[in-house]
């Protein structure tokens, strides 16, 4: 049914999801996105130097996503800007949307604040649902 490395990576894989945290981290130079944890894993896609990335990492890699691909980076090729927080739990701050968070009261949303992620940010300057945006 399934292969021995498969299930082993699956098993990895769930592993790190439940000990991961949620950050905010800056490239420091253009990296490869894996689709696996591992130098050796395939690349997706080419992230440039200076991007700013929501990260859930776990020992050497960080998960994350860019331009709708998700996948896997080297956390040694980023800068943290805030600190990890948990994924769930009480204080998490969550929006859907710009129109969510402006129906809270809550925007605009600034970078390590509550309920600010890099999807609401479409310009990138840290500051997401600004007038106009």
């Amino acid at each position: 049914m399934f292969s021995r490395p498969l299930l082993r990576t699956l098993a990895l894989a769930v592993a790190s999801l439940a000990t991961a945290q949620a950050a905010t981290a800056i490239t420091t130079t253009s990296l490869n996105l894996h689709r696996q944890p591992a130098l050796s894993g395939p690349v997706i896609q080419v992230i440039p130097a200076q991007t700013l990335l929501t990260v859930a990492c776990s020992g050497n890699w960080c998960r994350t996503s860019y331009r709708g691909h998700g996948g896997y980076v080297a956390r040694s090729l980023m800068r943290p800007l805030t600190r990890s927080a948990p994924l769930s739990g009480r204080g998490v701050v969550y929006f859907r949307s710009c129109t969510a968070a402006r129906a809270a009261g809550a925007a605009p949303l600034r970078l390590a604040h509550p309920g600010y992620r890099t999807g609401l940010d479409r310009n990138h300057n840290g500051v997401a649902c600004e007038q106009g945006e």
